[in-house]
């Protein structure tokens, strides 16, 4: 089994510190598959760029790329991160690693191995490999799945839930809590939920995903943006385009990203408070607009 891993880092030593310590351990600790790590960095100023330097020096499976100053370059932070993770794509193009493999794109600002061990991790990857009737799979995120910005799936979420919250809030700038709870909150789901669920998916992303690819195939593939709505359309819905039967794997956990659950996971004060200051925030957008 051949594992590609391409990386996305930005001021996130802490948690990129775990990931390639649980990776170098997969590594040294087991001779059923090959691994290869590329890790796009952009500008981090925390200490994760001299980590990361520090250990591409002592690993020759890891390789290092700094892409700085793209602030300069692109407005949006979709187009930045389609050009980082284009290149993690053309490092396998001109390397050629091996034939064929599992490309396995992460975040490095989730703890990748937190709730899914590492050998769980590396038996979800064996299991897919054999499995000739898919061909990409995506994590469920504990405790609700957070990432509806790249997810299309039947029953669940088929439009662009976001664009449309964005734009009812421009519009109808008293009700901005009614449209993240309609078209965000609720469609923040349990893992169980989710398990439960039969469902067709078109896209999906959470941190991470895994999927088949080969040298001929990859010549033809990348992530990209929208031109008119850049900013609300994920890379990842261009990019899962290319492949067919795609599942989310209720077996594979990461944890979301607290800030994108500040409504979700309070309790009922917590959920008062919210409103209140979702209220708050939309008189005094008012009160400046009618200025």
């Amino acid at each position: 089994m051949n594992l590609i891993i391409c990386g996305l880092s930005k001021n996130c030593l802490k948690t990129t510190r775990k990931n390639i310590d649980s990776l170098i351990h997969l590594n040294n600790n087991s001779s059923n598959f090959n691994i290869q790590i590329i890790i796009v960095d952009s500008d981090s100023n925390d200490g994760t760029k001299d980590f990361l330097q520090e250990i591409s020096n002592n690993y020759k499976f890891i390789t290092i790329i700094n892409e700085d100053g793209l602030e300069k370059i692109y407005d949006s932070r979709i187009q930045r991160i389609s050009h980082c993770r284009n290149l993690g794509l053309n490092v396998i193009k001109n390397e050629k690693f091996y034939q064929s493999f599992i490309y396995i794109p992460m975040d490095f600002d989730i703890d990748q191995f937190e709730i899914t061990s590492p050998k769980e991790f590396v038996y979800l990857a064996k299991k897919f490999e054999q499995d000739n009737g898919i061909d990409a799979i995506f994590p469920v995120s504990h405790p609700f799945y957070y990432d509806i910005f790249a997810l299309r799936a039947v029953g669940w979420v088929t439009i662009n839930s976001q664009l449309i919250s964005s734009k009812l809030k421009k519009y109808l700038r008293l009700g901005s809590f009614i449209w993240n709870y309609i078209f965000i909150f609720r469609k923040q789901w349990s893992p169980e939920k989710i398990k439960n669920t039969k469902l067709k998916i078109i896209s999906a992303f959470g941190g991470s995903g895994m999927y088949k690819l080969d040298m001929i195939k990859l010549e033809n593939i990348k992530y990209s943006f929208s031109q008119k709505d850049t900013d609300f359309i994920s890379e990842h819905i261009f990019f899962n385009k290319y492949f067919d039967n795609l599942k989310i794997k209720s077996n594979w956990i990461l944890p979301a990203p607290p800030e994108h659950l500040s409504y979700k996971t309070q309790n009922i004060n917590g959920k008062i408070n919210y409103f209140f200051k979702t209220v708050k925030f939309d008189l005094k957008n008012i009160f400046n607009f009618s200025k």
